[in-house]
């Protein structure tokens, strides 16, 4: 299985294949992580803080120091029934509010499949505070693809593009995102609490989103 997606990129990148992302390098890229995503591979859970904690309150001082901080990003939104289309989004504006980030693209069937349980969980808590976002990988699938797909799908919560006006990719190369579909779990302070790696149903999204709204 191909792990080192990152070295990858950055190889490509210097060589400007970035700019056009209907080259032959980026469809070779989403063609390897569609490859991943849709493998025998088991759904994965991966937690930031050490598995050997003490109590009380150092402990919670302890998993606080060891938790990943969640890298900063702005974010185009595509148009759906609750958000326009155009708007940008940066993560930093949601500091003190829980925020499941999720990594996906059209082509993508568990990506596909997990995607109205996003929209439950999204409906279901964003009257506490909860912020779903969905980031989608450019290659396999445009821009255009991803919009579509969106309103196809009616689902409301914030999705876009993996792009800038210069780039693309960048966030999943920050993210170091091997596999799709990939979800983190990051609290209020924009700290990684969780990722997992496969599809995710409702029942176990909210077990993990429930960790976070504390």
């Amino acid at each position: 299985m191909w792990t080192q997606p990152t070295r990858f990129f950055r190889r490509f990148k210097r060589r400007n294949f970035w700019v056009n992302r209907q080259s032959a390098a980026l469809t070779v890229t989403a063609t390897m992580f569609l490859l991943v995503a849709c493998s025998s591979q088991e759904a994965g859970d991966s937690a930031s803080q050490s598995s050997a904690q003490p109590v009380g309150s150092q402990a919670s001082a302890n998993a606080a120091k060891d938790l990943d901080p969640a890298m900063d990003f702005d974010l185009v939104l595509f148009a759906n029934e609750e958000h326009q289309a155009g708007v940008q989004i940066s993560l930093s504006g949601f500091a003190g509010d829980p925020v499941v980030l999720n990594f996906w693209f059209p082509s993508c069937p568990p990506c596909v499949a997990e995607m109205p349980d996003f929209e439950l969980l999204h409906q279901k808590f964003k009257g506490d505070g909860l912020k779903v976002i969905g980031v989608e990988l450019l290659g396999l699938d445009s821009v255009e693809d991803g919009q579509t797909f969106v309103k196809r799908l009616n689902v409301n919560y914030m999705l876009g593009p993996d792009q800038t006006a210069d780039d693309s990719g960048q966030i999943v190369m920050d993210y170091k995102i091997t596999g799709f579909p990939t979800t983190l779990f990051i609290d209020r302070d924009q700290n990684i609490v969780r990722k997992w790696t496969g599809a995710l149903n409702l029942e176990k999204l909210e077990e993990l989103t429930l960790a976070i709204m504390n």
